[in-house]
């Protein structure tokens, strides 16, 4: 690759992150943190993975967010705690844990769905198309380069 090239995309990237930063932390975190006001910063990611996905294992909420197991572990305890969500355990394999919302975490999914409703209507759907197109592609992109790394 070029260096022209290479320069352009680090610093697409770079934008990106932060154009992502305030629309997702500024925006939708402190909307929905100013409203369920005892959340943390990454809790509401957490909880709108959670409201996706109805019942999901905590490994699967860590190759999502990031998250170490530890981390994650001590998040959902919080999030637990404070009446968001539960966990069962999984009755096709009694050594698997799932996660899932509560009634008051329902509510804060909903709210963050009205949210994202808001910020998606100032684009139209050809946007979107693309965005997801975009997202679906450097998702593919750096899966290769994290695999490149494990071998």
């Amino acid at each position: 690759m070029d260096e022209v090239t290479l320069k352009k995309i680090i610093l697409l990237m770079m934008e990106r992150d932060a154009l992502d930063n305030f629309i997702f932390e500024q925006t939708f975190q402190k909307k929905i943190i100013s409203k369920f006001k005892n959340l943390s910063k990454n809790q509401p990611v957490v909880i709108k993975i959670i409201g996706m996905e109805g019942e999901i294992m905590p490994s699967t909420i860590g190759r999502y967010t990031g998250m170490d197991k530890s981390s994650l572990t001590r998040m959902v305890d919080d999030l637990e705690r404070k009446g968001l969500v539960f966990r069962k355990t999984d009755p096709e394999d009694r050594r698997k844990v799932l996660v899932s919302l509560t009634e008051k975490g329902l509510e804060c999914y909903n709210y963050s769905n009205q949210i994202l409703d808001e910020l998606l209507k100032l684009v139209d759907e050809k946007d979107i198309e693309d965005y997801v197109q975009s997202l679906e592609t450097m998702v593919r992109i750096l899966r290769k380069a994290v695999s490149q790394q494990i071998r």
